[in-house]
């Protein structure tokens, strides 16, 4: 389901950090409270953030249970910034998930990672290649939008955890506009916008220029994430000057 509408000036899409994870993320600082998470947003001029907690296989972050007391939290907070609370869900293989569809759809946003290859359940292709990573994604995706349970992609197809292979940005060179077109389309028909993720267009420039002026040609949706992990890193201005020289 689309939040926002269409916008591709990064300003205004900088105002709504869509990936922030909170002291329930294990990889997250002990400083991620929310309501110091919702002061750093104020502080940074932000309109809206989005809390996504890691779901993974290992169960270790309880989505669910954690999502209920971080609504609490919000509810009792007053602020102008709007606080969705919901979770990056692992789409771990092709038509797997580490969350039941009724917890999927239960949750406010639903953010996908389909890259997370570093994790020892995740299924990886049957050909360790850069082609064979390239199309493992495509399918991993695509599977996922035959579904309704993405909100948005988190940082697309970007090959950040392949640990299998020597040069993993070769990946990139293995997916033509073509399919990543098809891919752009399929996304937009099933309601997913996809992530401007900050980590992903600074380590992957000429793909992520690829990645969003084809989105802009055509009208797809977009979102903006620091994917932060400490209070410092929920303001994106340090990095939107970067972000806005890659992606011009």
């Amino acid at each position: 389901m689309f939040l926002f509408d269409v916008c591709f000036d990064l300003d205004e899409l900088a105002r709504r950090n869509m990936h922030v994870h909170s002291h329930f993320s294990r990889c997250a600082s002990g400083e991620m409270l929310l309501p110091d998470i919702v002061r750093a947003a104020e502080r940074a001029g932000l309109t809206d953030i989005a809390v996504v907690d890691h779901s993974n296989l290992f169960k270790d972050v309880e989505v669910p249970a954690h999502n209920e007391l971080l609504k609490a939290q919000r509810d009792a907070l007053d602020t102008p910034v709007r606080v969705r609370i919901g979770s990056e869900l692992s789409a771990w293989g092709v038509g797997k998930y580490s969350e039941t569809p009724e917890v999927i759809r239960a949750m406010e946003y639903r953010l996908f990672a389909q890259n997370h290859y570093q994790m020892f359940y995740w299924e990886h292709p049957e050909e360790q290649t850069p082609r064979g990573y390239a199309d493992h994604m495509l399918a991993v995706l695509t599977e996922l939008f035959r579904t309704d349970f993405c909100d948005c992609v988190a940082h697309p197809i970007a090959p950040i955890k392949i640990r299998t292979i020597a040069e993993p940005a070769r990946v990139l060179d293995c997916i033509s506009d073509a399919a990543l077109g098809d891919l752009l389309a399929a996304g937009e028909a099933a309601g997913s916008a996809w992530e401007l993720h900050a980590g992903a267009t600074l380590g992957f420039p000429a793909f992520a220029r690829r990645f969003f002026n084809l989105g802009r040609e055509l009208g797809v949706h977009f979102t903006f994430g620091t994917d932060a992990h400490s209070l410092a890193a929920i303001d994106p201005a340090p990095v939107l000057e970067q972000m806005k020289a890659v992606l011009a």
